[in-house]
């Protein structure tokens, strides 16, 4: 009984991981706006597109080129959320 409940235990554990998407943080300034996806360039110089969906992306601020923000972004690029920060 002991080991068939560990078994469903780990298997569940197992089944929970590949559930979950692993979210990055994408910071860095707006250099470009086409439609919903937004180019920022981070700190590093790198660009990174982000597809910021309107009706599904919690924004906070004015999402605008030009504009420093922090988002919140899946292993498929789309931002769960943005939002404008201070430089």
């Amino acid at each position: 009984m002991k080991a068939k409940i560990m078994m469903i235990m780990a298997a569940l554990l197992v089944w929970t991981g590949v559930a979950v998407a692993s979210i990055a943080t994408v910071s860095g300034e707006i250099t470009e706006i086409k439609g919903e996806m937004v180019t920022v360039k981070t700190g590093d110089g790198a660009m990174k597109s982000i597809h910021v969906d309107p009706s599904a992306t919690k924004k906070e601020g004015m999402i605008k080129v030009g504009a420093h923000v922090s988002a919140e972004v899946n292993d498929k690029g789309h931002a769960e959320s943005i939002k404008v920060v201070k430089k």
